[in-house]
């Protein structure tokens, strides 16, 4: 084993380098399928078309978390355009009228396909101030080749202390975190619709944690694709 690794592993107890482990095997295994091979082409693809640095996946070790960061987030992978398409495009909504926020934006790919797609106003929460650099970057990259679109703005902030603002939202997640902070940026959110906020649509991918919004009495599923829950919470 790669003296790299060793360092990595040193610091940490046999209970969490098991755990290690089966994440990883279980990373691997899933890249080995032919759909993971084919988005893992497509990611190279846009980063190829536009210069930009959004493909590598980075683990929450890689970031900097520790303690309850580390216990709390998710790793970093990109989301793929049908991750963001499919719902919008099965549940009917006009982008032009929604503000859309990427909860644990990583390096602001999922906000240039919505910059792409023409909603109101483009917003991505991140924790990782690393990431949050990767994806300013990436952003102006993306605008100076995109003049005509809206630019988005990235946000260097706990999700949990974010308060959302407009008249319609979009809220995008791709499993950034557990249960726990999921349930607190879910008061967040029907906090907005408490102080103004009409319609709040969530989007969540790879949805571990939707029982926080499957069993809250104010939300009411929607249409539920492949490894995609989505949620609604009128005013």
């Amino acid at each position: 084993m790669p003296r790299s690794i060793w360092i990595r592993l040193g610091d940490r107890s046999p209970m969490e380098v098991w755990r290690l482990v089966i994440l990883n095997i279980r990373h691997r295994l899933a890249q080995l399928s032919s759909t993971a091979r084919s988005a893992h082409a497509a990611d190279l693809e846009f980063d190829l078309r536009w210069g930009t640095d959004t493909t590598e996946g980075q683990s929450t070790r890689d970031l900097g978390y520790t303690g309850d960061l580390l216990e709390h987030s998710k790793r970093y992978d990109p989301s793929s355009e049908a991750m963001l398409r499919s719902p919008v495009e099965a549940l009917g909504l006009n982008p032009a009228e929604y503000d859309f926020i990427d909860y644990g934006a990583g390096k602001g790919r999922v906000l240039m396909m919505a910059m792409q797609m023409g909603f109101r106003s483009v917003t991505g929460i991140e924790l990782s101030q690393r990431l949050c650099d990767v994806a300013a970057a990436n952003i102006t990259r993306f605008s100076a080749q995109n003049p005509e679109l809206k630019p988005a703005r990235i946000i260097a902030a706990n999700a949990t202390t974010h308060h959302p603002t407009g008249s319609a939202i979009v809220a995008y997640f791709y499993n950034p975190f557990d249960a726990a902070v999921m349930e607190q940026v879910r008061a967040c959110l029907e906090h907005a619709t408490d102080t103004g906020t009409g319609r709040i649509i969530v989007i969540y991918v790879n949805p571990e944690h939707d029982t926080v919004f499957r069993d809250a009495p104010r939300w009411t599923p929607g249409e539920k694709l492949r490894g995609i829950a989505t949620f609604s919470l009128p005013n």
